[in-house]
């Protein structure tokens, strides 16, 4: 089973564009924090996973409706691709394809977890 289920904050504005045929096509990078306890101290730290996310059609659009530092809920598969560079090399992208995902527009302090929810599948009210 590819299932992915990340929730934290957008690292900035989603960046919306369009493909040749007029799919719209989002990428925005979610920043995902988890606390653990350092053995060596006994400190509460913290640690920020920075990840790549896609959308595709109408949750593309709806997505790039959104700012920096919204709280989001992304639920997808996990994609690995390749491209070739124009100097031949190539590279490698890991990414979290988008099937859901659930924002908030309250400030990313706020632990409400009242979220606008965004399907692929559904209408998008926008």
């Amino acid at each position: 089973m590819n299932n992915v289920q990340i929730m934290g904050n957008l690292v900035r504005d989603p960046s919306v564009r369009y493909t040749k045929n007029g799919t719209a096509v989002a990428t925005f990078t979610v920043a995902a924090s988890t606390e653990y306890i350092d053995k060596a101290t006994g400190e509460v730290k913290e640690q920020t996973a920075y990840i790549n996310c896609v959308a595709w059609n109408k949750l593309g659009e709806a997505i790039g409706n959104f700012r920096k530092g919204n709280r989001c809920l992304v639920n997808g598969k996990l994609q690995t691709r390749s491209y070739e560079t124009q100097d031949g090399q190539k590279r490698y992208v890991t990414e979290v394809v988008a099937s859901f995902i659930g924002t908030s527009l309250l400030d990313s302090q706020n632990e409400a977890s009242n979220f606008d929810n965004f399907n692929e599948n559904e209408d998008i009210p926008f």
